[in-house]
């Protein structure tokens, strides 16, 4: 498994949601999101970029603290406002810079080993990560054995 170095990611008028849900409302939100995509009259440039901050184990199952971005191609700040969409933000640029990636395929394994790989590889490199991993994907598949998906860590540029 490769991993790559000193990568730039870059997103433009990016939809961003961030919160506490459960696989299920995950999915709800999202469903969300693509409606009010639609309702802007805007359209997504590239399929959602997620990260996750947190997992708490509750009665009720896993609860993640997670961020989901969807890149577009238009400005929607002013829609946001006007419907006083409270729980979502309008980020006009996101950057990630001089960062680490590898790239993963459903086929090849699972999710988890790719990551595992990924800060296997800060450790061995006494890197510093500075973001937590964001998952790039290529796809939306129904069938999670066919993802495609990018994962990619910010790193302190700095030598100490």
């Amino acid at each position: 498994m490769e991993i790559k170095t000193g990568l730039t990611f870059q997103m433009k008028n990016v939809l961003a949601f961030r919160g506490k849900v459960t696989q299920e409302t995950l999915n709800e939100k999202r469903k969300e999101m693509e409606n009010l995509i639609k309702e802007f009259n805007a359209k997504p440039v590239h399929p959602a970029v997620t990260t996750t901050y947190g997992v708490e184990q509750t009665a009720n199952g896993p609860v993640m603290d997670m961020e989901v971005l969807i890149p577009l191609d238009k400005d929607v700040s002013h829609e946001i406002v006007v419907k006083q969409l409270t729980e979502y933000r309008f980020k006009p640029q996101f950057l990630l810079t001089n960062a680490l990636q590898v790239h993963h395929e459903a086929k090849d394994g699972k999710l988890e080993d790719s990551i595992k790989e990924l800060y296997k590889y800060v450790q061995v490199h006494n890197l510093k990560p500075l973001t937590n991993g964001y998952n790039i994907a290529f796809n939306d598949p129904d069938d999670p054995n066919e993802l495609i998906v990018d994962i990619m860590v910010g790193i302190d540029p700095n030598i100490l």
